[in-house]
């Protein structure tokens, strides 16, 4: 990663272990091989485009470390839109839990807690509907879950589609007196 553009955004995701979604990396594997998209790892955002000064930034990670147990992420199928970041993408489940652990991330971090479409994105760019769709016969019905034990807070350059991890926050740890 080079230095990251004036641009960036504060984002939070959870990115699962690789050992824990084989298909959904040989998937992204297929995908990249076909529609030449950026490099990226696989991740979930959580919340994006917030601000937050290095020096609140320890104290909000401890309060999300304290306040949010790790979570299980369920995931089926394949999704795509006609918008760059969601262009190809593995459908999340947006269960109960999903719900209040965004809810409670949105208090933290002091965000509204708008429309969220979580998601496993797999690909990144403009390509035809019709191009993309003719990709799903090759790749492998998909279905699982994953354990997001850690959130990862991210510099995330939407121009240049480069990320740098910052932080990592462990899920359900609670500080002690």
């Amino acid at each position: 990663m080079s230095s990251l553009g004036k641009d960036s955004l504060l984002t939070l995701w959870a990115i699962p272990k690789k050992k824990d979604v084989p298909l959904i990396l040989d998937a992204k594997q297929t995908i990249d091989k076909k529609l030449k998209g950026p490099a990226f790892p696989i991740h979930m955002t959580l919340a994006g485009q917030f601000d937050l000064n290095l020096s609140k930034a320890k104290i909000l990670e401890e309060e999300m470390a304290n306040a949010i147990d790790p979570i299980e992420i369920s995931y089926k199928g394949y999704g795509m839109k006609d918008y760059f970041f969601q262009a190809f993408y593995v459908k999340v489940n947006l269960n109960q839990d999903l719900q209040t652990t965004r809810s409670k991330i949105c208090d933290i971090l002091k965000i509204e807690n708008e429309e969220f479409m979580p998601h496993l994105s797999l690909y990144y760019g403009k390509q035809a509907l019709e191009k993309k769709q003719s990709l799903l016969t090759e790749l492998p019905d998909i279905e699982g879950s994953f354990m997001a034990e850690t959130f990862y807070l991210v510099s995330f350059d939407p121009e240049n589609i480069e990320w740098k991890i910052l932080n990592s926050i462990n899920l359900g740890e609670r500080g002690h007196d």
